[in-house]
């Protein structure tokens, strides 16, 4: 089941797209790129003027897996980045020009390069106890896995448990149960679903981190 919880906003309604955990038909006839671009009034303009000033276009466009974040997680880093400013001069201020003028293009490509995985990676590959994936940035794997909620269900009529496709950054070793292993108190993983999963472009797969994730993973 391709989880495809706005899909349509994303591509448009068709006859065979269920909203709210249905299915949907995975295929659009475009780029990765030109898929963000042709829906960037909505979601994706700001995504897309990172990829560009990353230099990025070209991979995002090549046989990859793209756990995109929409404006809304970027803008939530960008406030973050703003408080945090303002906690040491309540004057200072961080705006997307910010990002921009500090952030040379090497470290906007650290950046979005942990949500592209080299290869196409589906929904019928993932499981719920998941998978790590080396990303385009060095030393940071991430782990797509599925996770079950019973959010959907309604007596006798949805009796099947939905699951959303999730994307986590490890901390440290892999927590267990929302725990660390060890039992040491260090930082959770940070999970995120997607709101969207298993866009099938021409090129690769695309899959859309929910709009509460903040970019980079940042706490």
């Amino acid at each position: 089941m391709i989880l495809a919880l706005a899909i349509y906003v994303l591509a448009g309604c068709k006859k065979d797209e269920v909203i709210g955990g249905g299915t949907a038909n995975p295929r659009v006839n475009m780029t990765t790129y030109d898929f963000l671009k042709n829906h960037s009034w909505h979601f994706f303009d700001t995504t897309i003027l990172v990829i560009d000033k990353a230099g990025m276009k070209d991979i995002i466009n090549g046989d990859v897996t793209f756990f995109a974040p929409t404006d809304f997680s970027i803008n939530r880093f960008i406030a973050n980045k703003r408080d945090e400013a303002r906690k040491k001069d309540e004057r200072l201020n961080f705006t997307l020009d910010s990002l921009f003028k500090y952030y040379t293009p090497q470290m906007l490509r650290d950046s979005l390069g942990m949500y592209v995985i080299k290869g196409k990676v589906n929904r019928e590959q993932m499981t719920l106890d998941g998978k790590l994936y080396e990303t385009l940035t060095p030393g940071q794997p991430m782990l797509v896995s599925l996770l079950e909620t019973t959010d959907y269900l309604v007596d006798n009529i949805i009796t099947s448990k939905a699951q959303y496709v999730t994307y986590t950054k490890i901390i440290g070793e892999r927590d267990v149960n929302g725990k660390d292993p060890s039992g040491s108190d260090k930082l959770q993983d940070i999970r995120v679903k997607c709101q969207t999963s298993g866009i099938l472009t021409t090129n690769g797969v695309l899959h859309v981190l929910e709009n509460t994730h903040i970019w980079t993973f940042r706490r």
